[in-house]
């Protein structure tokens, strides 16, 4: 008996030990709106409005729990992919967790994060396509019942065995072929899901002017407040600031070209958006207090205008 108590101590200091290497700490961020409907690493498309997250190394289908260090607000979500590829980020999380932990006025801050369960949706899927090649199995069995049994009566009908099972051998050619096919559809498609993790993010301190970038433009809604913080009069220079803000941990990054008075180019660069004047103002604030950053609330219905 005391050998017992004895492996039931050590096995229940060994799953602590366990539980202990679940916790990490450090900075959770949250995806920019831009990415809604884009296929994250895990082939599902991201959608802002579920709770789910990025992780380095946790499986697609784990379950976190991520609680603020200041406050102890925590929500739970699942990984469906692969980041964030910043010193010192932990976890990003998608828009509806951060709005349950208050994170969106401040753009990171410092977390907990835990392993609830592990889901395993890959050995799921793998039993489909076994269920549905069982299918039609039964069913040529049951074809080629009905005309074994007249034979057995009359002698002289017996040469027709042959014919009936070269039938049958006929048939079960074609689906054959139908199947081959079947694989080249989602060998197209690891290809393309496979691409867009090649791209490394730039950050300010590896910038460099001549260089090749990947970049999607897209012209977003002009409604909603930002927080406007540099003019700028060049492309390197905006590149090069969009590349600071990048490695600082923001990620909705608008930029404004307009013309001056002059005639001149110049680049506006704006954090948001937000629905509301005081949402930005709030945020504003906040890039104040906590990034040293100075900055103005605009009107994005305004952006994009000759000044």
């Amino acid at each position: 008996m005391k050998n017992l108590f004895k492996i039931l101590f050590l096995n229940l200091l060994f799953t602590t030990s366990l539980l202990a290497q679940d916790e990490e700490f450090g900075l959770a961020s949250y995806y920019s709106d831009l990415f809604h409907g884009k296929p994250t690493a895990s082939g599902e498309l991201y959608d802002k409005t579920k709770f789910t997250a990025a992780h380095k190394t946790y499986a697609f289908g784990t379950m976190l729990k991520v609680t603020r260090l200041d406050n102890n607000k925590s929500v739970q979500v699942r990984i469906t992919d692969r980041g964030p590829f910043i010193s010192g980020r932990v976890v990003e999380v998608s828009r509806a967790a951060a709005e349950s932990l208050g994170l969106i006025q401040d753009g990171s801050t410092r977390v907990k994060v835990e392993v609830v369960k592990t889901d395993q949706p890959t050995e799921a899927v793998a039993e489909v396509p076994k269920i549905v090649e069982e299918k039609p199995r039964p069913t040529e069995v049951t074809a080629s019942t009905p005309k074994t049994e007249p034979v057995s009566k009359p002698t002289e009908k017996k040469a027709d065995k042959p014919a009936t099972s070269d039938k049958s051998v006929a048939v079960n050619k074609k689906p054959a072929a139908k199947e081959e096919t079947k694989p080249a559809a989602p060998a197209a498609n690891t290809e393309t899901k496979a691409a867009p993790s090649k791209a490394v993010l730039v950050k300010g301190s590896d910038f460099q002017p001549y260089d090749l970038f990947e970049i999607e433009l897209k012209r977003p809604e002009k409604k909603g407040f930002g927080v406007q913080v540099a003019v700028l009069s060049s492309q390197e220079a905006l590149f090069k600031k969009i590349g600071d803000l990048q490695e600082d941990w923001f990620t909705s990054i608008l930029v404004s070209v307009q013309k001056n008075p002059k005639g001149e180019l110049m680049y506006k660069v704006i954090l948001g958006s937000f629905a509301t004047e005081d949402e930005a103002s709030t945020y504003k604030a906040n890039l104040k207090k906590n990034k040293k950053i100075k900055g103005f609330v605009v009107d994005l219905a305004t952006m994009g205008t000759k000044e």
